[in-house]
């Protein structure tokens, strides 16, 4: 075996691959490369809890970069409309979003019944503290990749689409724009996530779903691309992987979304047996040998699979032409193969999927110790359209087919969007596109590890076995937290869907119960939570 340290690779098109030791955001210059804005504190909204860190997350990684340093990152009252308006929007060829290449937004967001995105900021200019997308003219400047972080940002069902909002902003070069259908959840993770993908060997839009997905599969993330026709935006769309300051012609946009089918639903487990224990987890399931095992198996040659690449925080990584394996630290495996969807319109039959997810896990030992059991699947879809000539708007197609298992333990399984299970993306033509396994050794079994030990009653305390009461006091508590100083936030809960099983992210995972809940806030704002209260262990 062969052991060298991982090159970093800058996401610019233009730039040489560079050493670097420690990561960390640098703001300074004008450098016109980088920019983002990022709200928790709002002027006349409720607030957030964790958009900076987003933020933060997705500059780390480009901004590390000698002469790539961002031209600013601004945040809550630093916010202002002037930002994202055609004046100013280049505001001394340093602030708002059209003097970077790449502008990262992370806050709240809504879209009207006309179409129009909304977003809250976090300070009065011109006695205004809200941006609506009709009222931005941007990418006849600096602009080409545009981050929405937001709920509702780029939405793709009913009368919505991506050229309904976003064709008459975009009045010069823009490549590609990333966004939501749904709510997305408050977490902290999507900027840091986008990287740790797009280091798989992934694409900008592949790199942008699968990072949402892993926060959550209940939320749906859109990524679209900017083409002067549509073979032109659907190869962009399908292979750019690299930022490019070269503006491109406004004739077509094309988007692919991670979601189900319209006639699916799923059923989660809401009850488990009695007396099950908190169970003990080991992340150390993948070996160096074993990695290059299952990359020979795969097709690399024997001695790039013996070559395996080490970074300072103990990610491996396997590279052969196209494909690349990688191994994070927390003992995630991620196989992608850098091959482009079929485009083949028929839907792979879902049986024959099941049985090619099944082959491969088999042939990888993938199954090896490990209970697993057939989970919901789900689909990449694309569509495209233009408001040019006719306006033709192209009805969705389903590209890939996401085969999952998630991992269990007598029968209960894991709860978790990114630990516990593996996911197997295959094409219209059966092709294999990426698998990904965050299965864990399961090392035995404990009744005692507690992270929260029961008080003895005062006479006043909810009854532990009311779930409703106990989700409500957490639910309070979150819209509690978001209200600014000058106002109390009265807020209501939908709960989308509800499942009891482990929780397989630390080393001891106990039975819990997980609500997916929308709250709705001041303004009719929402926001997406992961709820999560522990049952057993």
């Amino acid at each position: 075996m062969r052991f060298t340290r991982m090159q970093l690779s800058e996401p610019f098109a233009e730039a040489a691959e560079a050493k670097l030791k420690g990561i960390k955001a640098v703001i300074a210059g004008s450098n016109d490369f980088y920019g983002a804005n990022s709200l928790e504190h709002f002027s006349s909204a409720s607030g957030l809890t964790y958009t900076h860190e987003d933020a933060q997350g997705f500059l780390d990684y480009p901004t590390s970069f000698p002469g790539k340093a961002a031209n600013f990152w601004l945040r809550d009252a630093g916010v202002k409309v002037w930002e994202y308006e055609e004046t100013y929007d280049n505001w001394q060829d340093t602030y708002g979003m059209d003097s970077v290449m790449v502008f990262y937004h992370s806050g709240h967001g809504n879209m009207d019944s006309n179409g129009i995105f909304q977003a809250p900021l976090g300070a009065k200019w011109d006695n205004r503290d809200w941006i609506y997308s009709n009222n931005m003219a941007f990418a006849n400047e600096e602009l080409r990749y545009l981050f929405w972080s937001t709920c509702f940002s780029l939405r793709v069902s009913g009368p919505d689409n991506p050229v309904r909002t976003w064709w008459e902003p975009n009045k010069g070069g823009l490549r590609m724009l990333f966004g939501y259908e749904t709510t997305s959840m408050d977490d902290p993770n999507y900027g840091k996530y986008f990287w740790d993908e797009w280091n798989k060997g992934k694409t900008f839009a592949r790199a942008f779903l699968d990072a949402s997905w892993r926060i959550s599969h209940s939320q749906v993330p859109v990524a679209m691309a900017v083409g002067s026709s549509q073979a032109d935006a659907i190869s962009r769309l399908n292979t750019e992987r690299y930022f490019t300051k070269n503006p491109v012609t406004k004739g077509w946009y094309q988007w692919q979304w991670i979601g189900s089918l319209p006639n699916r639903s799923f059923s989660y487990r809401n009850d488990a047996p009695r007396g099950l224990n908190a169970i003990i987890l080991d992340c150390r399931l993948f070996t160096d040998e074993r990695i290059s095992k299952i990359a020979q198996t795969i097709g690399f040659t024997k001695k790039s699979s013996e070559t395996i690449e080490l970074d300072e925080a103990g990610n491996r990584t396997i590279n052969h032409k196209k494909m690349q394996l990688s191994l994070n630290s927390n003992g995630a495996l991620n196989l992608h193969f850098g091959r482009i969807p079929s485009e083949n319109p028929k839907l792979l039959d879902e049986a024959r999927a099941i049985k090619i997810a099944q082959k491969l896990i088999r042939e990888l030992d993938f199954d090896k110790d490990i209970e697993l059991k057939l989970g919901n699947i789900r689909h990449r879809f694309t569509a495209g359209g233009t408001q040019e000539g006719s306006g033709q708007i192209e009805g969705p197609s389903a590209i890939e087919t996401i085969v999952q298992f998630r991992q269990c333990h007598k029968g209960v399984e894991s709860v978790n969007s990114d630990h516990g299970l593996i996911a197997i993306c295959i094409d219209n033509d059966g092709e294999i596109m990426n698998i990904y396994n965050s299965t864990k050794l399961i090392l035995g079994e404990s009744s005692t590890p507690r992270s929260i030990i029961p008080s003895p009653p005062d006479g006043h305390q909810d009854r532990v076995d009311d779930p409703d009461r106990q989700f409500m006091k957490a639910i309070n508590g979150l819209l509690n937290r978001s209200g600014n100083s000058h106002e109390r936030t009265h807020g209501k809960a939908e709960v989308l869907r509800e499942k009891l099983g482990y929780d397989f992210s630390a080393t001891i995972g106990p039975v819990v119960r997980q609500r997916d809940v929308d709250l709705t806030m001041s303004n009719s704002l929402k926001k997406r939570y992961k709820i999560r209260l522990r049952v057993m262990g």
